[in-house]
């Protein structure tokens, strides 16, 4: 057996990539709407929408390996409702006060998010569906 496949057998690792792979499609998706000419703001908000329900696809069938249906999936969503409005208070912070820019202050909000995210999602979801 490969290394890759015996580090794959980890959750752990398994959540930081697709959360990674998570993370780059949707600041591309950000990139690309304000690229477009929509308020930053609405664009986080598209892309927080999109990476919740991309998130919870991609951890269901590669990392927890669970049947994906509703009721996880809402308490995924709680999860991830309390890290939007988290990343947009940041957001703000970052381009309106510290002057970061929209693009930068959003890779540095995603980092802490995902962060915030991986404990929250171990704690409260996983402990909730494996119980």
């Amino acid at each position: 057996m490969s290394i890759i496949c015996k580090l794959l057998h980890y959750k752990a690792l398994r959540f930081l990539l697709t959360g990674g792979l998570n993370t780059v499609v949707c600041l591309g998706f950000f990139a690309i709407l304000i690229k477009h000419g929509v308020n930053y703001l609405l664009a986080s908000t598209i892309v927080f929408i999109f990476g919740i329900i991309e998130g919870y696809v991609l951890s269901s069938a590669l990392v927890f390996r669970h049947k994906i249906s509703f009721r996880p999936l809402l308490r995924y969503a709680v999860v991830y409702i309390v890290s939007y409005i988290v990343n947009i208070v940041l957001l703000y912070v970052c381009v309106e006060l510290v002057n970061l820019g929209k693009f930068n202050g959003q890779v540095i909000t995603s980092l802490l998010i995902a962060v915030m995210n991986y404990i929250l999602i171990k704690k409260l979801v996983l402990k909730l569906i494996n119980t």
